[in-house]
């Protein structure tokens, strides 16, 4: 091979070294190994972040709470199933509105109490226009006793609409303490009386 065929080729072969060790960017570093097959292998170092790593966990719960708020006109923010500052402030601001414990705690007792709250609500609207549903105002009126119960520090488990065991032994106590017949069941009698003690007139069906 001529002499100047010979220099091109180790011009070359220099070229592509220096660039390999030289021409990485500031804050990285890289190594270069040839075989027979002529590859180049990079190693590449990034430099490290000063920021802090935020997480974000998605909870199918969370956004339950987050679409039943915003129904209701509570939340405003995106329905993410992130709990943040936003979905926060619209638990608590609905859990004060209804008078039960503000934690601003997303829950899926929570979801189905402003699910149930909000179809009373819209129902009421249009008293008259629509068939009643026997079903649906149980699960309402047992919904109402649940929150009175839990607003008076009894126990009535889940505050979901469902006459549950614990619900019905937390009406036992609650009628006990107030002399009243021990039936353990959900009856407008028992309504009035939850109103009295809690102080929410609209625990009493209109």
């Amino acid at each position: 091979m001529p002499f100047a065929a010979w220099a091109a080729t180790g011009v070359l072969s220099l070229s592509i070294l220096a660039n390999a060790f030289l021409g990485q960017p500031e804050g990285s570093r890289s190594q270069a190994a040839a075989g027979d097959g002529a590859s180049v292998r990079l190693e590449v170092e990034a430099p490290e972040s000063a920021g802090r790593t935020i997480q974000l966990r998605y909870d199918p719960v969370v956004e339950s709470v987050q679409r039943e708020l915003l129904a209701a006109g509570y939340y405003k923010g995106s329905i993410d199933g992130v709990i943040g500052r936003k979905t926060r402030q619209a638990i608590e601001d609905y859990q004060r509105s209804v008078g039960i414990d503000v934690d601003g705690k997303p829950t899926a007792g929570l979801s189905e109490h402003i699910r149930y709250t909000r179809e009373v609500s819209e129902a009421s609207l249009f008293t008259g226009s629509i068939t009643p549903d026997p079903a649906a105002e149980a699960r309402a009126m047992i919904l109402r006793v649940q929150t009175g119960l839990s607003e008076l520090a009894y126990d009535p488990g889940g505050i979901d609409g469902e006459l549950t065991d614990a619900t019905r032994a937390a009406i036992k106590e609650f009628q006990r303490d107030r002399k009243m017949p021990e039936t353990g069941e959900v009856t407008e009698e028992l309504l009035a009386e939850l109103g009295k003690m809690s102080g929410q007139s609209e625990m009493v069906s209109p």
